[in-house]
């Protein structure tokens, strides 16, 4: 009791967690997106290439993806992953198929993960799992958050791709400049342990932004809808997220402990209504305000506390409040974050 598994213990354990996973993509539509025929194409030697059009009519065509992609999602997210995503999201397999691949895409994981790769032997053990973990906690994220768009439109990998890879690179480039000075430091913190660990700077930074992304989709969504670039409405975003504390309270929900099923998923629910609530009062803001307010943080901060203007009793108020749960003693609990989603959801009900 209270040991962790041993080798040949996981190694049954990833195996038959790709086996059932790879059925479930086998029964969906997953295999028919035609995206997933460079998976085809790639699971050949190179020297086949020149028969591609013979490999689209293989018999053992959806097999073949199916099996490809069961591997890769349990290799990069763990064997629990497909199970909890879909109960998270509200999804089914197809949905995860396609926002596996798609967060990937988008995000340029893959790109990330082969440099990690790549480092074999060249830094310690400890500092390549550490950088795994860092994108597999990232590429979960995203999988969810695409896994609830394709669910409700039916996207497909190349419309995902198309609607969010530009934004996340977009954003990439900014670097930490649009980010609130809470997430900055957050970033911060990341990259320095990263670099502390041997990891180049160039790929600590790139890592170590990865997660302030979690966002991007949102930002993508809000900027084609106020015809804004997305950085100009990333900035704004995130200076919505500090007026709000929304990033104070995401982190608090993410650092809550918890073995259950459960009690994950009511943390899941809650983080997602925080996002449901940053993206309503940004909105709310864009819409009262021109797209210059998204030159620097000064003037994004000054929109939010225009848009604030006769509510200020009211977000002063919710502000109040969090600050009070904070200040109670004994860290955030589920309980401490309901009472302070529920105040703020109260604003941007009104907002919306």
């Amino acid at each position: 009791a209270g040991q962790g598994l041993t080798r040949p213990e996981l190694a049954v354990l990833l195996a038959y967690a790709k086996l059932e996973l790879s059925d479930d993509i086998v029964a969906s539509a997953a295999p028919e997106d035609p995206f997933f025929e460079e998976t085809l194409v790639r699971y050949f030697p190179a020297e086949l290439a020149k028969y591609e059009d013979a490999m689209k009519g293989h018999r053992l065509r959806r097999e073949i993806v199916a099996t490809v992609l069961a591997n890769e999602i349990v290799n990069m997210a763990g064997p629990t992953f497909p199970e909890r995503l879909r109960a998270a999201a509200e999804c089914d397999t197809t949905a995860l198929a396609v926002a596996f691949e798609a967060a990937r895409r988008v995000f340029r994981l893959d790109e990330a993960w082969d440099a990690v790769s790549a480092l074999d032997l060249k830094i310690p053990a400890e500092a390549q799992t550490a950088l795994y973990e860092e994108i597999a906690v990232v590429l979960r994220r995203q999988t969810f958050w695409l896994a609830r768009r394709a669910a409700r439109s039916s996207a497909s990998v190349g419309q995902l791709i198309a609607d969010y890879r530009p934004v996340a690179d977009a954003l990439k480039a900014e670097g930490a400049a649009v980010l609130s000075r809470f997430e900055q430091g957050r970033f911060e913190d990341r990259s320095k342990r990263f670099a502390e660990m041997g990891v180049d700077g160039d790929l600590a930074t790139s890592i170590a932004l990865m997660r302030p992304m979690t966002a991007a989709a949102d930002i993508g969504d809000l900027a084609r809808e106020s015809g804004w670039a997305a950085p100009a409405m990333a900035r704004l975003y995130h200076q919505v997220g500090a007026a709000f504390d929304f990033d104070r309270l995401r982190a608090a929900a993410g650092s809550i402990p918890s073995a259950d099923h459960f009690d994950r998923l009511a943390v899941r629910r809650l983080i997602e209504d925080l996002m449901n609530e940053q993206r309503v009062l940004t909105r709310a803001v864009a819409a009262s305000a021109t797209e210059s307010v998204g030159v620097s943080e000064d003037a994004a901060e000054a929109a939010v506390d225009a848009w604030v203007g006769e509510r200020a009793k009211v977000v002063e108020g919710v502000r109040a409040s969090v600050d009070e749960i904070e200040a109670s003693g004994a860290g955030w609990t589920f309980a401490k974050l309901t009472i302070a989603n529920s105040a703020i959801r109260d604003v941007a009900q009104g907002a919306g």
